[in-house]
């Protein structure tokens, strides 16, 4: 079940990254764009402590929105190493030679509460036109 729940997410997050590209570039969703053969790799967002709820992408401000959830308390060497990278996941976009064009560290949406079972929502914001063109996988690290 969590198999197709991050396979539904990757393909959703596909296709707004696909509308994304076509609406900037004034093609319309049929024409194949360089994004046709993006990846994406969330396996880290189901690591202990969070584990990935659901993904809910708006191509109006080109933000993805991640529902996490606590599976348990983070260790003390979690939050010192969240804390020096900026939480627990960053997103790094390669390109077709599998080389780190771009890294986006995500922000924390709401209070940081880390009980388990609390939610909270990471916002990656989708870099510009030309790194997305250049993408070809993401690397959820």
């Amino acid at each position: 079940m969590l198999r197709h729940l991050l396979t539904t997410v990757a393909i959703g997050l596909l296709t707004v990254s696909l509308l994304t590209l076509g609406v900037a570039s004034g093609q319309g969703p049929a024409e194949k764009t360089a994004a046709d053969v993006l990846t994406w790799n969330l396996d880290h967002m189901r690591q202990e402590p969070i584990r990935l709820i659901k993904a809910t992408p708006d191509p109006r401000t080109r933000e993805v929105r991640f529902l996490v959830e606590f599976t348990r308390q983070p260790t003390a060497f979690e939050m010192f190493d969240w804390d020096q990278h900026g939480g627990p996941v960053v997103f790094r976009f390669l390109d077709e030679d599998g080389v780190i064009i771009k890294t986006v560290k995500p922000h924390w949406e709401g209070e940081l509460f880390t009980r388990p079972g609390s939610r909270m929502r990471l916002v990656l914001t989708m870099p510009d036109d030309k790194t997305l063109a250049l993408t070809r996988s993401v690397v959820a690290d």
